[in-house]
């Protein structure tokens, strides 16, 4: 398989499950021999120190910082140095990014453009059915530019074929667990002393819908003793806190902010809590019952119904209740603990190795049609 230099442009370098992501896959990728360069709008964010060692990162001067309207000007500010960087293949790592591939496209035609579907791209529901027949048409024209669409799970790539039939896709697991961790066994959880720990990781951002989150707590505290830690940053955190006020948990909720490292946290919760509106595949879930923790997550998600499907491995509610999923997290502490081989078995698909040989495969025909 030859070296390929992979670009993977990004807006800048905010912490959230995209980056995280790109980073890891970009880590796998060097290993395999590979170039890869970031290019990024703007120097600012969290996940700066995380770019893998061996990566190169170019940043746009002057820069284009985060903003409502940015995108729309972050693909022809980077067109001139991606002119220079030449690479073989483009990574988008996230619909966020999508808009930039009509830029690049119109600028190398001929250059080969992979997208991964970070999440479902049109909503759920009713709005979601309003939107369908219009929305795939813009949607169509929106990705005509990029020549592999890639999604994390078989749900939403079945989902992406109904909206776009004949449409280029193919299903990538991300890459969630490292192939030399061990999973832990899962302790159980009935009958346990001192208060249930939730835990919460995620942007502080209207999809993360933390507000139900406290809700929740605020109606589990009405069954069993509990607490909550939400680890995660983002523009909401103040209307949040007065959340937290409000609902009179102060000395329930722990909110320390972004963490780089999410083991120690995992290994002392008793559940995962996910209550977002919309996911595509949440990496944390994954990386939960990698260390032995269930899951508790509203239905936000066709990886998580493929991942949850028993339920010792977690439970996903349809309601957006807090009392019906308050609910549910007691009747996980009460569930016996997932056997080792069930665990294993849920775990095993989103190994690294897997999904960066299937990148570099992908990768590789691509670069191969372009210079066929």
């Amino acid at each position: 398989m030859p070296a390929l230099h992979i670009l993977v442009p990004i807006h800048d370098f905010s912490a959230g499950g995209t980056e995280v992501i790109a980073f890891r896959l970009a880590e796998q990728w060097l290993a395999a021999g590979c170039r890869v360069t970031f290019l990024a709008g703007a120097a600012d964010g969290a996940m700066r120190a995380r770019v893998p060692a061996g990566a190169a990162v170019e940043i746009l001067d002057p820069p284009v910082a985060r903003s409502a309207l940015s995108r729309l000007r972050l693909g022809p500010a980077m067109v001139p140095a991606l002119r220079r960087i030449a690479p073989d293949v483009v990574f988008i790592p996230g619909n966020f990014h999508f808009i930039l591939a009509g830029a690049f496209k119109k600028a190398l035609p001929r250059l080969p453009i992979a997208a991964k579907v970070s999440n479902p791209m049109l909503p759920g529901g009713v709005a979601g059915a309003l939107l369908r027949d219009p929305g795939a048409g813009l949607l169509r024209r929106y990705l005509a530019p990029i020549d592999m669409v890639v999604t994390m799970n078989p749900g939403l790539e079945a989902e992406h074929r109904r909206m776009m039939p004949g449409g280029a896709v193919r299903t990538i697991t991300d890459p969630n667990v490292p192939d030399d961790v061990p999973v832990l066994p899962m302790r159980d959880r009935r009958g346990g002393a001192g208060p249930c720990r939730l835990l919460l990781i995620g942007r502080l951002e209207p999809q993360k819908d933390v507000p139900l989150a406290l809700r929740t707590l605020a109606a589990l505290r009405g069954i069993v003793p509990a607490q909550l830690t939400i680890l995660g940053e983002g523009y909401l955190r103040p209307g949040i806190e007065a959340e937290v006020k409000r609902l009179g948990l102060e000395q329930a909720v722990n909110m320390p902010g972004f963490a780089a490292d999410i083991a120690a946290a995992l290994d002392a919760a008793d559940v995962l809590l996910i209550t977002s509106r919309y996911e595509g595949g949440p990496a944390v879930a994954v990386e939960a019952l990698a260390r032995g923790v269930p899951v508790v997550s509203t239905d936000c998600s066709h990886f998580l119904r493929g991942l949850l499907d028993d339920a010792r491995l977690g439970r996903i509610v349809s309601s957006r209740d807090p009392a019906v999923l308050a609910e549910a997290v007691a009747a996980q502490l009460a569930t016996p603990p997932a056997p080792p081989e069930l665990l294993r078995a849920a775990v095993e698909p989103s190994r690294y190795g897997a999904a960066t040989s299937a990148y570099l495969e992908l990768f590789a025909e691509l670069a191969g049609k372009r210079s066929a």
